[in-house]
């Protein structure tokens, strides 16, 4: 074989692994279908949690010291770091905007995640793999994988036409629509959530919000009249902001039109993708799914990074002769959200409240007002507790119900995927609460 391992994907999963293989001393091979490979061309939050709002991706404990020369990411269950070269904004407020400006904060004057340039993450990245000796392979679209009795070929396109190229050991880290995993039948295991969600976001400058604490602030609106969505704003360096696609509706609104009066923008990214469930066992002869290649829709970064750490590990083990696959496949189960049937509770719960505009704008007034005072995330919350506006709002009460009762009953196919076995919190209302932070930090 000409090489021990083959990396496909050039995302932070797939570098963190060509970079810990080469370490380790693996012939390895990094390819990716991007020329520009530290380039983001997909919308994407680059926010670095230290903890969230209720259970999502990686579970893990991570931590952040300032160093003289950057950053260094700390993952303490793991026992390595990575180190970064870029800028840090701290997010010390997670704000719910009503549309009459009703504000509840799940976090106040709390630090609960950085926003990082993920390019520059990217980068720092790639010069790491390639300085330990890792080969690397830009404009290189990967087309499929087949197991072989001693090994992997994995088939590729380039601008010189398509090839094959073999190793002992291959990583898909294609993400969330991955070549790899298709090719090697892995997502007939799967059960398909939605069949195809589509996004966009933008980042511009000269968005002014009034609201004094922005800049360390993750801004979100729940305006049913004019979105189809939450609409975020996310602080960016200087005054870039990030925000959602559907901007120009909230622009529309008196109260929030004067933040834009200066807007110009500057980028425009998009996304789409199948949501499915994600692999039980994310390993199919000698290739591992790694990161979005074997979610439903995202690992965090920090999963990512993870994710191709763990994976170079247990390949190690496998190529001596131990056995490394069992031990990736009982922490890859433990370690993310999304292995949880509750994952997709808090989903349809948290997003499709306010995608179906289930709410009047005033009825959303009506809930942040009654929740202003709580750090919670107003949709979770009154799905956990609706017997809160029972008394005064008994037409809003029996909607919640009933509409949490719909959910549930159309979510059931994806649940029964899950085996009994697969349930990581024992807290049956986990998926509802306000996450406070990683187990075990």
């Amino acid at each position: 074989m000409k090489y021990d391992l083959i990396v496909v994907g050039g995302g932070p999963g797939g570098l963190m692994a060509a970079k810990t293989a080469a370490e380790d001393g693996l012939k390895v091979l990094l390819i990716e279908r991007k020329r520009d490979i530290p380039r983001i061309n997909r919308a994407c939050t680059s926010l670095f949690y230290l903890k969230w709002v209720c259970p999502d991706g990686y579970l893990e404990p991570v931590s952040v010291e300032a160093c003289p020369d950057g950053t260094r990411f700390h993952f303490l269950k793991l026992g390595f770091s990575v180190d970064y070269s870029g800028p840090l904004v701290p997010y010390c407020n997670a704000i719910w905007i009503s549309p009459g400006g009703y504000k509840v904060y799940p976090f106040k004057n709390e630090l609960f995640s950085y926003y990082y340039d993920k390019e520059i993450f990217l980068a720092d990245l790639l010069a790491s793999a390639v300085t330990a000796g890792a080969e690397v392979l830009s404009g290189t679209m990967a087309l499929g994988a087949e197991n072989t009795r001693d090994g992997v070929k994995v088939f590729v396109r380039t601008e010189a036409g398509e090839q094959t190229l073999e190793a002992r050991k291959a990583i898909a880290a294609d993400g969330v629509s991955s070549r790899i995993v298709e090719s090697l039948g892995l997502n007939e295991k799967r059960k398909v959530f939605l069949p195809l969600v589509k996004g966009s976001q933008i980042v511009a400058e000269g968005v002014e919000p009034t609201i004094a604490e922005h800049i360390n602030s993750h801004l979100s609106f729940t305006i049913p009249s004019v979105t189809t969505g939450r609409f975020t704003m996310d602080p960016r360096d200087g005054n870039k902001k990030l925000i959602g696609s559907n901007y120009k509706q909230v622009m529309a609104i008196p109260e929030y039109a004067p933040w834009f009066r200066n807007f110009r923008l500057v980028q425009k990214t998009a996304f789409s993708a199948t949501i499915r469930t994600p692999l039980r066992e994310p390993i199919a002869g000698n290739v591992i799914a790694i990161g979005d290649a074997a979610t439903p829709i995202e690992t965090w970064i920090q999963g990512a990074v993870a994710c191709g750490y763990q994976a170079v590990k247990a390949i190690g083990k496998e190529l001596n002769g131990q056995k490394g696959y069992p031990e990736y496949i009982a922490w890859w189960q433990q370690a993310f959200y999304f292995n949880d049937p509750g994952y997709f509770k808090r989903i349809v719960t948290h997003h499709t409240l306010t995608w179906n505009k289930m709410c009047t704008d005033e009825e959303v007034d009506y809930i942040h007002q009654l929740f202003q005072d709580q750090r919670v995330v107003p949709t979770l919350e009154l799905a956990r507790t609706p017997e809160v506006v029972k008394k005064d709002r008994p037409e809003l009460y029996d909607k919640v119900k009933t509409t949490i009762s719909q959910l549930m009953k159309q979510v059931e196919p994806v649940l029964a995927a899950y085996p009994p076995e697969s349930v990581i919190y024992s807290d049956s209302d986990a998926c509802l609460k306000r996450w406070p932070r990683y187990p075990g930090f």
